[in-house]
């Protein structure tokens, strides 16, 4: 499955969001076994051009997107790994890129699903500490909560190695 949804702002921004199956083989064969049925849906967030600060409405835009994905495919567990490939604009230099997405994304999706009063969505931050941080999101219904630990520990795992 691959789903594509552009997001284009007044002022000529354009931002694009990719949902696309993930590849579960790289996880053990138990782990493949234990999500059956359940897909894991990599998400990436592309800013295409722009050089503007990312508005709030856009933030809500791109909330708005991924909440309403996960409402709408209920055996789906969304992966997000914020990338260190681009720079981002942000007033505190002395934290990373990858954090500040994280810690924006976190943000911005919590205060979507509180100002909806969506309940029986969690977002899973994960941060794993190697030759460079890195922050992954996973977002799954309350009853997928189990297996989000499965794959957390699993990612924590691989990255050990």
């Amino acid at each position: 499955m691959k789903v594509t949804y552009p997001i284009r702002t007044d002022n000529g921004d354009e931002y694009l969001i990719l949902i696309e199956s993930f590849e579960k083989t790289v996880f053990p064969e138990e782990i493949i076994s234990a999500l059956g049925s359940i897909e894991i849906m990599d998400i990436t967030l592309e800013r295409l051009s722009g050089s503007q600060t990312t508005n709030l409405n856009v933030l809500f835009d791109i909330s708005s997107f991924i909440a309403g994905f996960l409402n709408d495919n209920e055996n789906v567990i969304l992966y997000f790994y914020c990338d260190d490939m681009h720079e981002i604009s942000r007033r505190n230099r002395s934290v990373t890129a990858q954090k500040f997405r994280s810690a924006l994304f976190s943000k911005m999706f919590d205060r979507y699903i509180k100002s909806r009063n969506i309940t029986g969505f969690f977002n899973t931050p994960l941060e794993i500490k190697a030759d460079r941080d890195i922050y992954i999101h996973l977002i799954s219904r309350e009853e997928h909560c189990y297996l989000v630990e499965i794959i957390k520990n699993a990612i924590i795992g691989l990255a050990s190695k």
